[in-house]
């Protein structure tokens, strides 16, 4: 095989062939080893510089699979919801965008003083988001759509089945039962839900509160959800209801805090009575019970015995009563929250 440069530098070098010896030439071994011996194609001979050129693009192609592969392992990847930018220069991740973007499960969406955005969840409703918000996003799943808000303010507007859309806080977990709400949270992680139509579970260490529309609903950490109310409740009827939730002052005053929330209590704050059945002490549950028996009369099971004890299924049962929807919606989910694969 005399004459052909490619193979023993004999002949008339290819201007190609030289070229990449120039750029390879700072890898060039001081003291190569001993050839082997190599068996070649006659085809691959007579065209000696398209055979290099095909290995070359082998070579490359091999190096691009190795690094996809390497891209796959480590950037980020998997589900995600697009987010639309509305105003200002949101960032998901470290990178802002001025049109979309992508927010991946484990991603962060963040809107400074000027910012606002909105994010598509999966078909099943939208969100907004305020300026001065970090939102991130923990689980794209049919029937599982899960964010979390660090803190700022989110507007949630779902139209799928109930269950399906939550928000977790370090207060609280927000759980969409078929509705629209605004969440908010300081950097404390206290906060507050509004909500606009159809309502809200919120969850805490086993601590919960059903929101319907028109009402709202403070959270605080270290303590979960407070106890509803609706929003033209007087300013000593929301004072007494701190008073109880966050349990300040003497028995004397816890008292008359109550009496306070019994006295103002009108049809409708029956949503905030049937709460602080399990919230109040033991020895004031019958208090609480006789009042909202007068503003929305227990059904046949319902007792003030079984009350008295806390019987999920009778405060339940009296729930349904009240015209707000149905609580078993609030324990499918708690359900299938504890045990995501249905065992």
């Amino acid at each position: 095989m005399t004459g052909d440069y490619l193979w023993d530098r004999s002949g008339t070098p290819d201007p190609e062939v030289e070229r990449l010896e120039r750029l390879l030439s700072a890898f060039k071994q001081a003291d190569p080893p001993k050839p082997l011996p190599i068996i070649v194609p006659k085809r691959a001979r007579a065209r000696s510089l398209p055979f290099v050129m095909a290995v070359i693009a082998e070579a490359a192609m091999v190096t691009a699979l190795v690094g996809g592969t390497w891209a796959a392992r480590f950037l980020p990847t998997g589900p995600s919801l697009e987010v639309t930018r509305l105003a200002g220069t949101p960032t998901v991740g470290s990178k802002s965008f001025s049109e979309s973007a992508q927010l991946r499960v484990g991603g962060w969406l963040r809107t400074d003083a000027n910012a606002r955005a909105s994010i598509d969840v999966g078909g099943i409703g939208r969100v907004e988001v305020d300026p001065n918000t970090r939102l991130g996003l923990l689980s794209v799943r049919p029937g599982d759509y899960r964010m979390h808000l660090a803190r700022g303010t989110m507007h949630a507007l779902i139209w799928a089945p109930p269950g399906q859309f939550a928000v977790e806080t370090p207060s609280s977990t927000a759980v969409d039962l078929g509705c629209s709400y605004t969440l908010s949270l300081d950097d404390e992680g206290a906060g507050k839900v509004t909500v606009t139509t159809g309502w809200v579970g919120f969850e805490w260490r086993g601590r919960e509160s059903f929101i319907p529309a028109g009402a709202v609903c403070l959270m605080r950490r270290g303590l979960g959800p407070g106890t509803p109310h609706y929003e033209d409740t007087s300013d000593a009827f929301r004072m007494a209801l701190d008073t109880i939730d966050l349990r300040r002052g003497s028995p004397q005053m816890l008292s008359a805090a109550l009496d306070r929330v019994l006295a103002e209590a009108r049809d409708h704050d029956v949503v905030t009575l049937w709460h602080l059945l399990l919230r109040v002490d033991p020895g004031d549950r019958d208090r609480v019970f006789n009042r909202l028996a007068e503003l929305a009369p227990p059904p046949a099971g319902v007792t003030r015995d079984g009350i008295r004890a806390g019987n999920r299924e009778m405060l339940d049962q009296w729930w349904d009563t009240m015209g707000l929807g149905s609580a078993s919606w609030w324990r499918v989910w708690k359900q299938q929250w504890r045990d995501p694969a249905g065992r």
